[in-house]
């Protein structure tokens, strides 16, 4: 007996990525008094297609033993790495708030929703990822005829990164 294929979720659109200065629990952000603070910036806006670049590593632990000829492994350290390409506009502070918000040296968490329309607010019970970052420096991109000015910048993970939270009421 053939399995059903399982419901995809169209990427377009479905995925919120959001600036938050302060989270208590990383386990649990509180939806209306943390991921919805004032200080937090909606970002996902201003992130190019191809600009939201999480990424890890997980290091191999050898482990030889004298009454084998084979050497096994276990999981080691990881490494999160996070950076981001988003629109740059120097002339409309009101359209620059990424540039504004991820000013170099700026700490906090980057928390992300993934599946759920963007446009839809934070709840009790969504699913995200929160990732503790200190902003590296924005370093600004001419991409040529036929573009838009981006900026590209390293997010540095300061703590451990939390997937698949719940977010609390």
């Amino acid at each position: 007996m053939t399995s059903p294929l399982p419901t995809s979720v169209p990427s377009d659109g479905t995925l919120r990525i959001d600036f938050v200065p302060t989270i208590t629990t990383r386990t649990a952000p509180k939806a209306a008094t943390e991921l919805l603070a004032a200080g937090s910036q909606e970002l996902a806006g201003y992130v190019t297609g191809d600009g939201f670049n999480p990424s890890g590593e997980q290091a191999t632990v050898t482990d030889e033993r004298i009454a084998t000829t084979q050497t096994f492994e276990q999981p080691g350290r990881k490494t999160k790495s996070l950076s981001v390409t988003y629109v740059h506009n120097p002339d409309d502070p009101t359209n620059n708030e990424a540039y504004l918000t991820l000013e170099e040296g700026t700490t906090g968490y980057i928390v992300t929703r993934y599946g759920v329309p963007r446009g839809q607010t934070y709840a009790a019970g969504d699913i995200v990822d929160v990732w503790p970052i200190k902003a590296g420096e924005p370093l600004k991109q001419w991409n040529g005829a036929n573009s838009v000015h981006t900026v590209t910048q390293r997010l540095f993970v300061v703590g451990d990164v939390v997937i698949d939270a719940v977010a609390a009421a």
